[in-house]
């Protein structure tokens, strides 16, 4: 399965000047809707699951020119999805939440500023690598599954070593997102945006299917 996330971006940027090279470095923090797009035939996606992201973000001037910037920092991003199996006599929902530590890596493109207001569009890649990854499983009436212990399927560890079912360490992602700058003084703006992440590899692999998803 690849993971998708569609985030909404609230940003405050500083620029700052360090040996004579400009950059803004910044805080954000965004709620996030992710869900995962199956490629096996047992296992479908069930809809999507709210997240948060927040982390650093600096965004270095290429060529000396504010309109073009390399946009980059460490995020923590908690995202997740549902997923359902089965047939008429016995249904699976699952519910999946995992977290990545994220280094995004983006051209960043701006148009001048008109009226303390400038638009963007960025362009790049995100490479992730997974600290977390956690599920619950579920039947057609929202009952917890038990495993053969007796024991609710509840809040499983999905990186453990005696699982068949398995989250993948490592995630890439293409990113596009537009959004828009504003200056509230000559050193600080307030940036508010679109960004689409859509997962390259597979995360995770379902022992639900005899395909690799």
């Amino acid at each position: 399965m690849r993971k998708i996330a569609f985030f909404f971006l609230m940003a405050l940027f500083t620029a700052m000047q360090v040996e004579a090279q400009e950059f803004r470095l910044g805080l954000t923090a965004s709620p996030v809707i992710s869900w995962f797009n199956t490629n096996g035939n047992d296992v479908d996606s069930d809809g999507p699951r709210l997240g948060f992201q927040y982390g650093l973000m600096v965004e270095p001037t290429l060529g000396g020119n504010e309109r073009y910037a390399l946009s980059t920092g460490l995020m923590i991003n908690m995202v997740g999805g549902f997923l359902t199996a089965g047939d008429d006599s016995l249904v699976y929902n699952s519910t999946l939440r995992v977290q990545y530590v994220e280094l995004p890596l983006a051209a960043k493109l701006r148009s001048n500023e008109i009226n303390y207001v400038s638009y963007y569009g960025l362009f790049g890649i995100t490479p992730g690598v997974n600290i977390k990854a956690r599920y619950d499983l579920k039947d057609g009436n929202g009952d917890f599954i038990e495993d053969m212990n007796g024991d609710p399927i509840e809040d499983v560890n999905l990186r453990g070593d005696d699982l068949a079912d398995k989250y993948n360490l490592f995630n890439l992602s293409l990113t596009l997102g537009a959004g828009a700058e504003y200056s509230i003084t000559e050193t600080t703006t307030i940036t508010a945006g679109l960004t689409f992440q859509n997962g390259f590899v597979n995360v995770y692999k379902s022992s639900l299917t005899d395909e690799a998803i």
